[in-house]
């Protein structure tokens, strides 16, 4: 066999077997290619709106962190996750010397009243002179004053519910020195939330910021499926985050406050507009292009996007209603080319249904 090839190949010029290649693929290829099979969607007239997707903070609305003003050994009043009612003590600072100077003050103040009105009793009866009387007023004037300072200390040592809400997890143990200044506790009311997040610069630009209540046209965020209205948007841009912050009021059974939360930022809609699926979009030479099915032939056309939601652009040139395009596979296609439209069984189109 190698014998012969090679005798072959001395008997014969190089423009043989050209010619030899030449006539073969015409042989083998001079048959027609079967008509690519493609799946194709229908152009029609939707509604569609653009959304961005934000990461969101579920807070609650009211929340305090409770700071100690003085310095003492914390006692717990109120354990974690306890109810406690607006005016009601949440915890105590031991603090010896306060207490002292407080129960002194008490003390003080009470003997100071009780001599001042026993002195009145003795002037009526002409036992006491009025000199008298006036300096145990003033004594006793001064003793209400130092009382009134004694007790603003001691209230520092008082850790106390500024409304009705639930204690959050202590910050320091049960029995540990507390020094001026220490976060000791949070407090908050589960009962109203919300959830903020943060708007990048770029996209504030989008947002038509006119709100108008009257004409139900606020800004809107979807939480959940749940459509919701943004009370306010900071006009204004952080300078270390690049982002303006926002908020909106927020309720759900089982929402766990600090959480992280996904919500979508309605940037703009648009309504009765030609839409198609985005995978049937692709890109040539820098320009957005579908294949629009014609006479069974595959047609290149140039179209112009507008907004995108998703899987889903709007085109705002280029298409008409009615227009049968290409959904995928358009790196098989060649302009021109012929194809043949695959039809779905009809299981298929009951289970699309």
């Amino acid at each position: 066999m190698y014998s012969l090839f090679s005798k072959l190949i001395r008997n014969y010029t190089p423009s043989f077997f050209i010619l030899f290649i030449s006539m073969t693929l015409l042989c083998f290829g001079s048959d027609k290619k079967d008509a690519k099979v493609v799946e194709v969607e229908k152009v029609v007239l939707q509604d569609i709106t653009q959304t961005v997707r934000l990461i969101g903070t579920i807070q609650a609305k009211r929340s305090t962190l409770l700071i100690a003003q003085t310095n003492g050994i914390l006692d717990y009043i109120a354990h974690a996750g306890k109810k406690v009612a607006k005016g009601n003590v949440i915890a105590k600072l031991d603090n010896a010397d306060l207490v002292n100077t407080y129960n002194l003050s008490v003390s003080a103040e009470k003997n100071n009243q009780e001599q001042y009105t026993r002195l009145i009793q003795l002037e009526i009866s002409k036992l006491a002179k009025r000199q008298e009387v006036e300096d145990k007023k003033s004594q006793w004037i001064e003793s209400q004053k130092a009382l009134s300072a004694a007790k603003i200390e001691f209230d520092k040592t008082l850790f106390i519910a500024p409304f009705d809400g639930i204690v959050g997890v202590f910050k320091v143990r049960e029995g540990v020195q507390v020094r001026t200044g220490d976060p000791v506790v949070n407090f908050y009311d589960p009962s109203e939330l919300l959830v903020e997040f943060d708007i990048p610069a770029p996209i504030l630009k989008q947002l038509n910021l006119v709100d108008d209540p009257a004409k139900n046209k606020m800004q809107r965020v979807i939480i959940e499926g749940q459509k919701v209205k943004v009370p306010h948007i900071q006009m204004m841009i952080d300078p270390d985050t690049h982002m303006s912050p926002a908020y909106v009021d927020f309720s759900c059974d089982n929402c766990v406050i600090g959480a992280n939360i996904p919500l979508d930022l309605l940037v703009a809609t648009r309504k009765n507009v030609l839409v198609i699926p985005y995978e049937a979009v692709f890109l040539r030479q820098g320009k957005t292009y579908v294949y629009c099915v014609k006479e069974n032939r595959a047609k290149l056309t140039p179209v112009s996007l507008g907004i995108r939601e998703k899987d889903k652009v709007e085109i705002t040139s280029g298409l008409s209603e009615g227009d049968l395009i290409i959904l995928r596979g358009q790196e098989r296609l060649i302009p021109e080319g012929e194809v043949k439209i695959f039809e779905h069984s009809s299981a298929e189109k009951n289970s699309y249904a």
